[in-house]
């Protein structure tokens, strides 16, 4: 039969001693403890975008990089066949739909202009009848 003992977890340091007024022991740190402190962050200054980027791949665990590659490649070629997609679109609107808008602007501006010129034949029709 298994028998359960209680621990107690105490640390002699967490009394009620604040954590500034502790002593701590640090007589095992050496000068190249320090020194290899110093290049630790003098590596990260120095550090890229894409040196990050590439260290990014260590968090995803070997046997399932091929998948995620996989899922990266299948999306790059979704994006890439939806711009194409929408170049052919755009481009073909504006070969085809240019020139409809352009001859139709202009027939709204002839029949404007019509317009215009019987109000104002009208206008002297009803100051001058007759005068044509």
């Amino acid at each position: 039969m298994v028998q359960i003992t209680p621990v107690s977890v105490t640390d002699e340091r967490t009394t009620d001693v604040p954590y500034e007024d502790r002593d701590e022991d640090y007589s095992d740190v050496t000068e190249s403890d320090l020194s290899d402190i110093e290049d630790d962050e003098n590596d990260i200054a120095n550090e890229t975008l894409a040196d990050r980027i590439i260290a990014l791949k260590d968090i995803i665990s070997p046997q399932y990089r091929p998948m995620f590659a996989d899922a990266f490649l299948k999306a790059q070629g979704v994006l890439g066949w939806s711009l194409n997609a929408a170049w052919i679109a755009t481009t073909s609107v504006m070969f085809l739909a240019a020139p409809f808008a352009l001859v139709a602007n202009s027939n709204m501006e002839s029949s404007a202009a019509q317009m215009g010129m019987r109000q104002m034949q009208d206008a002297n029709d009803i100051i001058a009848p007759g005068a044509n």
